[in-house]
């Protein structure tokens, strides 16, 4: 549950984010692969490999472990667009603190699209999706950025969160 809420007798398991007898629950830890240290800033954003106009979704899975701040992707879109929309999203337990998602436009280093709950999400009570859907210009560089949001973070003990991203472009409409 949220905030890492279990019956009594249980304790949430922080690798598979669900409640166990509290004498099997381990500690939250990220997965292989998924934490990348050093992407906390625009200027070191994590590159999203080149997207057409209309694209299948890119996804991969991240974490946000204690004291990380923040995770920067960046993405260019096509020049070649006649009008272009970045449908990117977030989902994550609720087990763990809460996360955000912003949409920059890293040329003008102005923050453009912020998260809403996702319209077309599955009813999951395990889980958060947060989503940001806007069109931009052909040709931008632009830059994802998932932070924390302060929320759901058991007073400070379950300060972190693991999420999967997924980022497209589509023609707007």
């Amino acid at each position: 549950g949220a905030e890492e809420s279990c019956p009594p007798d249980e304790a949430c398991d922080g690798v598979t984010d669900t409640c166990v007898l509290a004498s099997r629950a381990m500690p939250f830890a990220c997965d292989d692969g998924t934490d990348h240290p050093g992407d906390d800033t625009p200027a070191a954003a994590r590159p999203i490999p080149a997207l057409a106009c209309v694209s299948p979704p890119y996804r991969e899975s991240n974490c946000m472990p204690l004291g990380d701040t923040e995770d920067w992707f960046e993405l260019s879109t096509p020049a070649s667009c006649t009008a272009v929309e970045v449908d990117a999203r977030i989902i994550y337990p609720v087990a763990y603190e809460g996360l955000s998602l912003e949409l920059w436009d890293l040329t003008a280093n102005s923050s453009i699209g912020t998260d809403i709950a996702c319209p077309d999400s599955v009813d999951d009570p395990a889980h958060v999706e947060r989503c940001v859907k806007l069109t931009v210009t052909p040709g931008g560089h632009y830059g994802l950025v998932v932070k924390p949001s302060g929320q759901g973070t058991c007073d400070g003990a379950c300060s972190y969160n693991r999420y999967d991203l997924s980022v497209q472009l589509a023609t707007p409409g």
